[in-house]
């Protein structure tokens, strides 16, 4: 199994990011974390089938209000291939870069931050 990260900031109100995101990608699970006056957090959980790797990739996305017109947002794609070997084809990196497409497409301004491919716990954040 292989992953991709990609830490980014979308110059707009967590609401509006959190409403797109979890009616987009999050068919497993979306929930929201907080109460008025506090910075919000939500969690996103999502999968995809690839055809080229026959199988299906997840998705976990995590959302951080920074402002009030400011958020926080990091994607992990994981995804696991078929045969001996397990390749992936790219299939974790471009569930990624479509969940930026999409905000790009829905007219968020994205500013990417950190990006790492075949993301691992070990992998440095900051």
């Amino acid at each position: 199994m292989t992953s991709h990260y990609l830490r980014c900031t979308i110059k707009n109100p967590f609401e509006n990011v959190f409403q797109a995101l979890s009616g987009e990608l999050g068919d497993i699970y979306a929930k929201e974390f907080g109460k008025s006056g506090e910075s919000l957090k939500g969690v996103i959980l999502g999968e995809h089938y690839f055809f080229r790797v026959k199988n299906d990739a997840a998705l976990l996305v995590t959302l951080e209000q920074a402002s009030d017109n400011e958020t926080r947002v990091e994607i992990i794609a994981c995804a696991a291939g078929q045969g001996l070997m397990g390749i992936s084809y790219g299939a974790h990196d471009s569930y990624v870069h479509s969940v930026e497409d999409f905000l790009v497409r829905s007219g968020f301004s994205v500013e990417v931050e950190k990006e790492i491919s075949y993301f691992d716990r070990n992998s440095p954040l900051y």
